[in-house]
């Protein structure tokens, strides 16, 4: 297992914002940023000027999806597979996927994204209700009328009916439940990239993003589909469809979720099978993630009907992780959603037989995102099976306030944001493990879709039952997927499990869930519901996964998802002799434990967000002792100055001033709270006995370089923040230059006030929020000399 080198293709692809006017020069220019900030692979997303003008002002040059565009993309991939760099593509210009930014919608109005609205009118006496084709259903005090009904006294009348949405950021959208959108959409987009990759396409590029589509609340001829497949008509559950009334008996509980799965029914099977058998005829495959994937009934909001079936025709299903879904759990952060919702695309991928499922991360998380975040919110998702990894964004504009609508910004202007080779090295070890191993799960927890579309009390019953339930297996230590009524119907049941696409569960989990269909209920009814943790521990904060790999190895992730340190004696069921897979850097190495009663007892210490790996196996491998670290001395007379001061302001827009020297401070300190970049520290490091050191930093926010006698020995970017050097026997300069990030100039500037609301975008008041509780910048120390042996 070589995990020096891995492969490109697993390194995290980040997000590439193409919104002003891109030259072959300014691509080349970034390019090299970006690979000399350590990115390895990246998409684009052209972000055309009709996408979203009323909240998000952009000002891509050449138009979206013009040849020349077209052309720009291509030579943008050439150039970083030149560099050894990998590239997906992206297709849609912004977001939602499926309307070619308004080109369809431009050629083809009737295709236009429907939506029911309401509204009222009079009727006055004895005239008989004359119903508009776009009228769905009409009521009078609740109840429905039809055609030719008229009324003794004048009356009023709730109309609902459907039209196109022509709402500001809805007047482009198309409707995905059209099979004719689809086939303008693969036209429009898959086929233009196509033409110009050639054979790249499909072989160098293999992955195609599809990023949240979904359709509106009406289709073209829904109701009478929904006669057809149901038995019954849909136009008097309307007020309980939208919302504007709970349901209370049966019959409307049942519209309403009858309604939700036909939805999801329709967007998948004309658009999302499609969209995927043409990328796999073409040698692609599918990837994406759907919207509001983190809620429990984000099948409801965006009437995905069963979720599960939808993400299982990605061929690399995905989640959506760009609102701080994921953060510290600490008082000033609540989590959003369902923890465990990763599970629901990596139950997915392994549901189709393999290992691969991707995440979109970080986008609109805040400037204060460091590579500390970076790890916690990856090591988060990894134990729960996501193994692909899609950081946002990059803005091409570095000039105007787009560069601040999405943060944090992965650019090189941003302080620590040029210093990302180890969160991607990271990143880029842990996706090869987990794709090329299968995840040893046999528990499953039933996702009840049908009940919670249902909607009001019952609805909310089930999804707090589905919920409750997940939480507590994690609570308990078992790893488990998510099933669904489709999987059930497929898989084969014996009298002790449920086996499916080469994987089998043993133990499933029933929430409640009054609308499930009975043949599923009971054809899972008779498996046990007894589970067994990966690893015995006390910390229920302590979340862990075991991989089975092809050559019979084993392997054993574990996560410290809570805020305090984790420091407990741990017990691994194995026989296997065990090493750790240091993810910092690849190297393998022996590590202590005690083989009790065919498990192993070992101790750990894992910081917040940290993982260990453990390896397990039957062959001897070639591995390091654990390394010893002694004290040999401290450092304690340390002086600094700032070197790099970034600024945000509305005359100058976004830039960094560099200094060789400046005003000198002695000592370990807080930087002012306002300030945003780096600042150098100087020291002396003593004469050393020859032999292998660690410099310890100790305590630091955010990032740091290294160098003795001017020579780069280290960059570490996430704690502990250590640092390996030869020692010699004479004494050296020794420099640090530690970096915070962008946060606190972006609390402090007025610039973003002094802006059009359409510059600044629509997530910078929430931004800003959770960007004022960045600590302060400094090195706090104490630096150690420790001795290697």
């Amino acid at each position: 297992m070589d995990l020096k080198s891995i492969p490109v293709k697993y390194q995290p692809a980040y997000t590439w914002l193409w919104n002003t006017e891109i030259t072959r020069d300014g691509i080349k220019e970034r390019i090299d940023e970006m690979y000399e900030c350590g990115i390895r692979a990246f998409y684009i997303i052209g972000e055309p000027e009709n996408f979203r003008p009323h909240i998000r002002r952009t000002h891509l040059s050449p138009e979206y999806l013009s040849d020349e565009y077209i052309d720009l993309v291509y030579y943008a991939a050439k150039l970083a597979e030149e560099k050894g760099m990998y590239t997906w593509l992206y297709n849609e210009g912004g977001f939602p996927s499926g309307m070619a930014c308004g080109k369809i919608r431009e050629a083809h109005p009737h295709l236009a994204i429907k939506m029911i609205y309401k509204r009222e009118l009079i009727l006055t006496e004895s005239t008989p209700y004359a119903k508009g084709e776009e009228v769905i259903s009409a009521f009078v005090g609740g109840e429905m009328i039809k055609a030719g009904d008229s009324f003794a006294h004048e009356v009023s009348v709730t109309e609902y009916f459907f039209a196109d949405n022509d709402a500001p950021g809805a007047n482009i959208r198309t409707d995905i439940a059209s099979s004719e959108n689809t086939s303008h959409f693969i036209e429009l987009t898959h086929e233009k990239y196509k033409a110009k990759f050639g054979e790249d396409f499909g072989s160098k590029i293999n992955l195609m993003f599809d990023d949240e589509s979904c359709m509106g609340t009406w289709a073209a001829g829904l109701d009478e589909i929904f006669f057809k497949k149901y038995g019954y008509k849909i136009d008097k559950y309307i007020p309980y469809i939208v919302g504007d009334k709970e349901p209370q008996k049966l019959d409307e509980y049942r519209a309403k979720s009858d309604y939700i799965m036909l939805c999801g029914e329709l967007v998948r099977n004309n658009y999302f099978i499609p969209m995927k058998e043409w990328l796999n005829k073409n040698g692609m495959l599918s990837t994406g993630h759907l919207d509001n994937d983190h809620l429990p009934n984000g099948n409801v909001i965006n009437r995905y009907g069963n979720a599960m079936n939808i993400l299982r025709t990605f061929d690399v299903p995905g989640i959506d992780v760009i609102w701080n879904q994921i953060y510290y759990p600490d008082e000033n952060n609540g989590f959003e959603g369902m923890k465990f919702f990763p599970r629901f695309a990596s139950s997915a991928a392994r549901q189709q037989g393999h290992s691969t499922a991707m995440s979109e991360s970080f986008a609109v998380y805040g400037a204060h995102v460091d590579q500390t975040l970076m790890r916690y919110a990856v090591n988060y998702q990894a134990v729960r099976g996501i193994s692909l990894y899609n950081f946002m964004v990059m803005s091409y504009d570095k000039k105007t306030p787009m560069l601040h609508q999405y943060r944090p910004n992965f650019v090189k202007e941003n302080p620590s944001m040029d210093r990302l080779s180890e969160i991607n090295g990271y990143t880029a070890r842990l996706s090869y493990i987990l794709e090329n191993s299968k995840a040893d799960v046999t528990t499953a927890l039933y996702y009840p879709a049908r009940s919670i579309a249902a909607g009001g009390a019952l609805g909310k019953r089930a999804e707090e039952s589905f919920v409750s339930l997940g939480d507590e297996l994690e609570a308990d230590g078992i790893d488990f997927d998510i099933i669904d009524e489709d999987l059930v119907k497929l898989a084969e049941i014996s009298a002790t499990k449920l086996s499916y696409a080469g994987i089998y569960y043993d133990n499933i989990v029933m929430p409640e869930g009054d609308f499930e269909p009975r043949e599923v209920v009971e054809r899972i009814s008779g498996i046990k519901k007894t589970t067994t943790p990966v690893i015995e521990r006390k910390n229920k904060s302590l979340i862990s996964r075991k991989v089975i790999f092809e050559n019979g190895g084993e392997g054993f992730f574990i996560v410290n998802t809570g805020l305090d340190a984790a420091k407990e004696e741990i017990t691994v069921r194995t026989n296997k002799t065990l090493y750790e897979i240091r993810l910092s850097d690849g190297e393998i190495y022996e590590i202590n434990y005690d083989k009790k009663d065919g498990s192993a007892l070992l101790s750990i210490n894992l910081l917040c967000g940290e993982g260990l790996f453990i390896l397990g196996t039957d062959t001897e491998i070639p591995a390091k002792k654990k390394e010893c670290e002694k004290f040999v001395s401290e450092i304690t007379d340390v002086t600094s100055f700032i070197s790099r001061k970034l600024l945000i302001d509305t005359e100058v827009g976004t830039v960094n001033t560099y200094f060789d020297s400046g005003e000198m401070k002695s000592g370990f300190y807080e930087w002012d709270k306002d300030f945003s970049g780096e600042v150098t520290y100087l020291a002396k490091r003593p004469a050393l006995t020859p032999g292998e050191y660690v410099l310890d930093l100790g305590s630091l926010s955010t990032t740091a370089r290294v160098y003795i006698e001017g020579e780069p020995v280290g960059e570490v970017t996430m704690p502990p923040y250590k640092v390996k050097f030869s020692g010699t026997n004479k004494e050296c300069e020794l420099k640090i230059t530690v970096a915070n990030t962008a946060a606190n100039e972006c609390t402090r500037t007025d610039y973003f006030d002094k802006m059009d609301i359409r510059d600044v975008g629509p997530y910078h008041q929430k931004m800003k929020v959770l960007e004022a509780k960045k600590e302060r910048g400094g090195l706090f120390g104490p630096i150690q000399i420790k001795r290697i042996f």
